[in-house]
């Protein structure tokens, strides 16, 4: 894989996720050197699926081979919508790469093909490391305006951070990049406290296990059946205050059911429930479509993972105060699952980062990070937003009027997300918005809403909108 000329400057990056592998591999394409430290004994084979938008996975194609096996192992949707009724009222529209419909594909499998691609570089890893707290020393670089120089000298040990683990280990580079989740230590250094995440008021039900098991019962077989086209069949359940995804391929059925939290879910694998559970909770309301709790009940005990929906306040500032720790992923940002933009935004930022250190070059690393973070953040929370936005509607949904036009529920993420190429956008708005940050020149934001004038907003608004009923409407095309 082309590589540009070595930068010198040595990142290590904390988790070996989706966004933190993906950071790793383009951080090194770009001369950087890279270590991966992540709290598990290994590379995770756990999840069931996410959604990456084409904003991202064309950055594939500059990764030795990426392109092809992501092409073998991502989903072919065939997308069809239904009440939670079972009326199928939009779809099934044939499988096809809809770029307002980002593809869904197998978490593991996407984790491992990104991890061998970074071994395969030369990228090091350590597993096992659970860091329990983030520093970097007082040499770490600060910005100080109005200040005239009459001298330059250099410290011959530089600035630098880093992580102490749980087993005493410290780990230390010129910078390091927090991927490690929205429970992430790194908040303590960057925001000044931990600042725990919120419950987003909803959590998930989520799984994925053989087809063969599911196929075992006769009307499952019947009403999933294994597509013969080559597609795989994906359905999107809609009801009032929930919605439920069904993903169906030759070896694996998948589905996820969004419900309201009642404070028993937790953000983590381990929280697992039996199928008897979801289906006992469902027949509270006897409107569900029998085929659905079919298939739900076909599920391996113990293997329903209820999954806590966590998120914070959108935050501007991702980076430390000494400019050597900057977030990444859902450390800097959380994402609802309706906005279809959790990974693809994680690995956006590595894309994002590893050009604006290319940039800044090893003595400019505080300008580097400042400009990313810049150039990010906008964008990314008008995502979060638009996260939010996907999910009152899905849960409040007119069907009279969607009928009309089935398509326009199923388009989660609009052509100013899908448009954009992270690495370009690096490199076409560097100098401008060095200019606006440090000489204080005009520079706005292109990569979000276009016609959209950002504004900040707080959980607590969104939440009193979907309480109040109001429809959270915004100037701009969203399309």
């Amino acid at each position: 894989m082309e590589r540009l000329q070595p930068s010198g400057i040595d990142v290590l990056v904390v988790g070996a996720g989706i966004g933190g592998l993906s950071a790793a591999i383009e951080l090194w394409r770009k001369g950087h050197d890279v270590r991966v430290i992540e709290a598990k004994d290994g590379i995770a084979g756990l999840g069931d699926f996410v959604g990456i938008g084409v904003s991202a996975t064309r950055q594939f194609a500059k990764w030795l081979g990426t392109s092809e096996h992501y092409d073998k192992i991502c989903y072919k949707p065939a997308l069809s919508l239904y009440t939670y009724e079972g009326e199928l009222f939009g779809g099934p529209w044939p499988a096809r790469r809809i770029d307002a419909v980002p593809t869904p594909v197998s978490r593991p499998s996407l984790i491992r093909l990104l991890y061998d691609l970074a071994v395969s570089v030369g990228v090091k890893f350590c597993f096992g490391q659970k860091v329990v707290e983030y520093y970097e020393d007082s040499d770490g670089v600060k910005f100080c305006f109005g200040q005239k120089v009459v001298e330059y000298y250099e410290d011959s040990d530089g600035g630098r951070a880093g992580v102490l683990t749980a087993s005493g280990a410290h780990h230390y580079a010129e910078l390091v990049v927090a991927a490690d989740g929205v429970g992430s230590r790194s908040s303590k250094i960057v925001m000044g406290n931990d600042s725990p995440p919120r419950s987003s008021g909803f959590a998930v039900y989520r799984v994925a296990f053989p087809t063969a098991i599911a196929h075992q019962d006769k009307e499952v077989a019947t009403n999933f059946p294994v597509p013969t086209d080559g597609s795989d069949d994906v359905r999107i359940y809609l009801g009032p205050n929930t919605h439920a995804i069904t993903i169906v391929s030759e070896k694996i059925i998948t589905w996820l059911l969004t419900h309201e939290d009642k404070g028993h879910s937790a953000e983590s694998w381990s929280s697992t429930v039996n199928a008897s559970d979801v289906i006992q909770e469902l027949a509270k309301d006897p409107s569900w479509d029998p085929r659905l709790l079919a298939l739900i009940k076909q599920t391996p005990d113990q293997s329903t993972v209820d999954w806590k929906l966590m998120w914070r306040n959108a935050n501007p500032t991702w980076a430390s105060p000494g400019m050597r720790i900057i977030q990444l992923g859902d450390a800097a940002h959380t994402f609802l699952p309706t906005s279809a933009n959790g990974a693809t935004q994680a690995v956006e930022d590595g894309i994002s980062l590893a050009s604006c250190l290319h940039l800044a070059g090893k003595d400019n690393i505080a300008l580097g990070l400042r400009v990313h973070n810049h150039l990010r953040f906008q964008r990314v929370s008008c995502c979060q937003r638009a996260g939010f936005k996907n999910r009152e509607q899905w849960h409040h949904v007119d069907l009279k009027e969607a009928r009309k036009h089935p398509e326009k529920l199923a388009e989660m993420t609009g052509r100013w997300i899908t448009s954009h190429d992270p690495e370009e956008y690096a490199y076409q708005n560097w100098t401008n918005c060095v200019n606006h940050l440090i000489r204080g020149t005009e520079f706005v934001n292109t990569n979000i809403p276009p016609g959209f004038s950002y504004r900040p907003w707080t959980i607590d608004e969104l939440l009193n909108a979907a309480d109040e009923g109001r429809v959270v409407d915004d100037d701009g095309d969203w399309s």
